[in-house]
């Protein structure tokens, strides 16, 4: 990431105390339904393409520690596709010349 931002910082602060600031706590060991239900109740409150933006980047933090199957399915999800390089290579060939002299005999 580049930088942290202010509340980051706010929360770093109060490491270890209760950083709960909106009293929806959401639990463990829930069924998967749960927690997408937990999602769409968040983002029907984002009301515009800002505040998704960094409720999306805040939330992505921690993706590099999902497992490659998850990774596989959010960028599937996204239309992430990977980058496809193809290189041509020409081939250009040397035409020999032919040595337009005639040769000595040499004995």
């Amino acid at each position: 990431m580049n930088g942290c931002s202010d509340m980051e910082l706010i929360m770093e602060m109060y490491d270890g105390a209760d950083t709960n600031l909106h009293n929806d706590t959401i639990e463990s060991e829930q069924p998967p339904s749960y927690y997408e239900g937990k999602a769409l109740h968040i983002l029907k409150q984002l009301k515009d393409e800002t505040n998704y933006f960094h409720f999306l980047n805040t939330i992505i933090n921690d993706y590099s520690k999902l497992s490659v199957e998850h990774k596989d399915q959010i960028k599937k999800k996204m239309n992430i596709e990977p980058k496809v390089v193809i290189k041509e290579k020409v081939i250009y060939e040397k035409k020999k010349k032919k040595n337009l002299k005639p040769k000595l005999n040499n004995y």
